[in-house]
């Protein structure tokens, strides 16, 4: 089949540059790009006009898909600053985005699946037990189609924090190990181990819960200690190995500090929110630390 118009990128090349405002580009396999606007998209063909630096445009053009490397789509009014802060937005902001653009998750370069990702973890903020069902499979429709392998391992790293607020820890457990031993990414296998902890740490509150008196619990006692001494591990092992990452260091120290004053040991909670007040004192979590530490220097008991 001929498709009318697709010759137009054999004399109009457009840098991102090059038009009067912001617009979609079609970037093809030749290595040609052309600013444009975009007006239907589907797995085959792609219709566009062109539009001019005088902002007039052209007739309606239509090409195979298969002539295209991948597209970018403009954002739409109020989208691009919206996009920057999209981790901390309600669920009724993230969702308007998602409906708008899932269409597109499993497209080179789409914002669908940041999209998508970001509302999954707003409804994981918002009422996890209302929203846990919905934000996992959300996490996990991400991870089968989006294109991108970082958006992939984001969606992956928010199913297993999905399964932990459902409180399937067991699951989360056995996901987060394998996912563990599938990468040699540092960034993910950062993000792993603190899941991995995050899910210990829950197992570890359960435990104590369900056996108030466990350190006279001669079968109870070696679990409750390996799941502490677990957790701990695996908080500071950032800090251990990656120390340079200091928001993945300085947030494991504090989650560390936070499982000690849990185990009562206020000497080490305090020593390590010292550490991290010293060694991290412009990380995002120092002054949490630091607020911590006055309060268990206020405790009598302590130090």
């Amino acid at each position: 089949m001929k498709y009318p118009g697709w010759r137009i990128f054999a004399f109009v090349i457009l840098s991102l540059g090059g038009a009067a405002d912001a617009q979609d580009v079609i970037f093809l396999k030749n290595g040609e790009s052309a600013a444009c606007e975009i007006e239907a998209l589907t797995d085959n063909i792609v219709t566009f006009s062109l539009v001019s630096e005088r902002g007039e445009s052209s007739a309606s053009r239509t090409i195979p898909m298969d002539r295209v490397e991948y597209v970018e789509f403009d954002f739409e009014a109020g989208e691009e600053d919206q996009f920057e802060r999209r981790s901390e937005l309600d669920v009724e902001t993230t969702k308007r985005w998602w409906d708008l653009c899932f269409a597109h998750l499993h497209r080179p370069r789409s914002r669908a699946a940041s999209w998508g990702i970001a509302y999954a973890h707003s409804l994981l903020r918002d009422d996890p037990e209302r929203f846990g069902e919905q934000a996992l499979r959300l996490f996990e429709r991400v991870a089968e189609r989006a294109w991108g392998p970082g958006d992939i391992a984001a969606a992956k790293r928010g199913r297993l924090q999905a399964l932990i607020a459902l409180g399937e820890l067991e699951r989360a457990t056995g996901e987060a190990l394998v996912l563990a031993s599938e990468t040699e990414d540092p960034e993910l296998l950062i993000e792993v181990k603190y899941l991995l902890a995050q899910a210990d740490f829950a197992k570890l509150e359960a435990l104590e819960e369900e056996h108030p008196r466990w350190d006279e619990d001669d079968e109870v006692r070696p679990e409750r200690n390996r799941l502490y001494h677990s957790t701990i591990d695996q908080f500071l092992w950032p800090h251990l190995f990656h120390a340079s990452r200091e928001g993945a260091a300085s947030r494991g120290l504090l989650a560390a500090g936070e499982v000690y004053e849990f185990g009562e040991d206020r000497t080490r909670a305090a020593d390590v929110y010292r550490d991290l007040t010293k060694l991290y004192p412009n990380s995002e979590v120092s002054r949490e630390s630091s607020a911590r530490l006055s309060r268990l220097s206020d405790t009598p008991e302590n130090l």
